[in-house]
């Protein structure tokens, strides 16, 4: 797919990655790659220290990162989203830890993240809109042509800060330039390292949920950029209780996870079929006055999409809102 990619692949200067080179020969010989591999759940115990469980939370987060470099550099969609979800939970994880890290150091870091999550953000709207939108059955039958028209520029740019090294220097220079730190300023910061994670965890997770909390009222009145903004919150959160998972109950844990995930599927659903309808309007030119008219009903069928989807979020918020959170 992403053709830019595979043709300079060997031209590209050095970059971290975990594949091998047995794998990297298979690919050259048969065209084949390795798979993507998923955020795993940190193996975190009741007993673990702060400062040690945020180096695990934040080594698995970065071993996710340089372990889809590969698959996104071969041109898999899968890849872009890996990528993409790793970059959020390593951004999450900072936003949980944050009241006990350097503000200035993770400022400056999360700025940097943000701006790669754009790009890789990007690229995963061409992925869903081509791969997904497309394939639905709306009755177009310019359908192939829309999905031949997509720009890749996106993916071609994350592609691009893989190959690069950008984005892992970034992230490796983050970690050693203080976020991997917690220990390290004495006095209250040592002290504060040394707590269980279980006896801080709490507090952080106060912190984050009540950030989500402010985008819930008067769902029903969200705007497309206000129900973005919740779904973000979110999927933070989310990653969030994944990273302490092994730390409380699972029971509770996990039916305040499904809870959260119900309000997640229906804005990322809604807003799958606004960025549909965003695209859109980026593939309809002068030099292509063909495509108005599959684009326009391809545009109708995502704004009735949308307005099912969103039936459901009052009820799937108010069970979230009246879920006990599992944390105290």
């Amino acid at each position: 797919m992403y053709q830019l990619a595979s043709q300079l692949q060997l031209l590209a200067p050095m970059w971290i990655s975990t594949e091998s080179k047995s794998a990297r020969g298979w690919h050259l010989r048969t065209g084949q790659t390795e798979g993507t591999t998923e955020l795993k759940t940190p193996k975190l115990g009741r007993g673990v220290r702060a400062a040690n469980g945020f180096c695990e939370i934040i080594g698995g987060t970065l071993g996710h990162l340089t372990s889809n470099i590969a698959p996104t550099l071969r041109g898999d969609p899968e890849g872009v989203h890996q990528m993409r979800t790793a970059l959020r939970a390593f951004r999450a994880a900072l936003e949980l830890f944050e009241p006990r890290l350097d503000a200035m150091v993770v400022g400056r870091f999360d700025a940097e993240l943000q701006g790669f999550g754009r790009l890789f953000g990007a690229a995963r709207d061409w992925d869903v809109f081509c791969l997904q939108t497309l394939r639905c059955d709306v009755g177009i039958a310019g359908g192939a042509t829309l999905g031949s028209e997509a720009s890749r520029r996106y993916a071609a740019q994350a592609c691009g800060c893989c190959r690069r090294g950008r984005l892992v220097r970034t992230t490796v220079h983050g970690n050693g330039a203080g976020l991997g730190g917690m220990d390290g300023g004495g006095g209250s910061a040592t002290k504060q390292a040394r707590k269980r994670l279980a006896t801080l965890a709490p507090c952080l997770l106060d912190r984050v949920a009540a950030k989500a909390k402010k985008r819930e009222h008067h769902e029903g009145k969200l705007s497309a950029e206000a129900r973005h903004s919740l779904r973000k919150a979110l999927d933070k959160l989310c990653d969030d209780v994944k990273f302490l998972t092994q730390i409380f109950p699972r029971r509770k844990l996990e039916r305040y996870r499904d809870r959260c995930e119900d309000v997640q599927a229906i804005l990322g659903l809604a807003n799958d079929a606004e960025v549909a309808q965003r695209l859109l309007l980026t593939l309809v030119t002068g030099r292509r006055p063909d495509l108005a008219k599959p684009a326009d009903t391809l545009a109708r069928w995502s704004k009735r999409r949308s307005r099912k989807t969103l039936r459901d979020l009052k009820a799937a918020l108010e069970d979230f809102q009246a879920e006990p959170v599992f944390w105290r």
